[in-house]
């Protein structure tokens, strides 16, 4: 993915707010025993989790990955969301999930150059003041990790400490989420929960998905 060109930025320190409550989570449904292990465990530390995903958000970017699954093809998007502090613990959370046309093939995707206009149109009409908390991608049949171009991707466009990767593989019903860790990367725990408002989108770009709870 080539480097958007940055002419503007504004830098906001975090807002000090609660996570959603510990009663509202629930574990993803593709979780795997150890993920679904570390979940527990982030759980029940009373800490905040790194990454809370709203339900709508999930099943945008679950069912993206679902369509194309039979074609084996990859996806990929924007998570928009928040970034927020409580206690000392930095965490982001996902409230849309926002794509667009894609070139992509059973082993590599990006995004279509000549659909970033609809793109960006879509993030402006997301209707609230979101930041770039991550993307997702999915691997269909080849299991959730960050390949060498991921973790490519992942430095040079989503290299802050609460910017993570969400990656979804349809056909194996797994889903991990990672961020930078060094030279590497790391798997983090992350929460999905139905308190997180959904984003409202202005000028008729809302996107109606049919997508069961996981």
């Amino acid at each position: 993915m080539a480097r958007p060109k940055v002419v503007r930025e504004t830098r906001r320190s975090p807002e000090e707010r609660p996570p959603p409550a510990a009663g509202s989570l629930r574990p993803h449904g593709w979780l795997s025993p150890d993920s679904l292990a570390a979940y527990e465990v982030a759980l029940s530390s009373g800490a905040p989790f790194p990454l809370y995903i709203s339900s709508h958000a999930e099943a945008l970017m679950r069912s993206h990955a679902e369509k194309e699954a039979p074609r084996r093809l990859e996806v990929m998007g924007f998570m928009l969301g928040e970034v927020a502090s409580w206690e000392g613990s930095v965490y982001a959370t996902v409230r849309d999930a926002v794509s667009t046309d894609l070139k992509s093939s059973p082993s590599k995707v990006r995004f279509d150059r000549d659909a970033f206009p609809k793109l960006f149109g879509d993030m402006d009409g997301s209707g609230f003041d979101y930041i770039i908390v991550g993307w997702y991608h999915s691997h269909p049949g080849h299991t959730c990790f960050l390949s060498r171009t991921d973790l490519e991707t992942q430095r040079t466009m989503f290299d802050q400490p609460y910017h993570s990767a969400l990656v979804i593989d349809p056909l194996s019903e797994d889903v991990k989420a990672f961020r930078l860790s060094g030279q590497g990367y790391e798997e983090i725990p992350f929460a999905v929960t139905d308190t997180i408002s959904p984003a409202r989108r202005v000028g008729g770009r809302t996107r109606r998905l049919k997508a069961g709870r996981p």
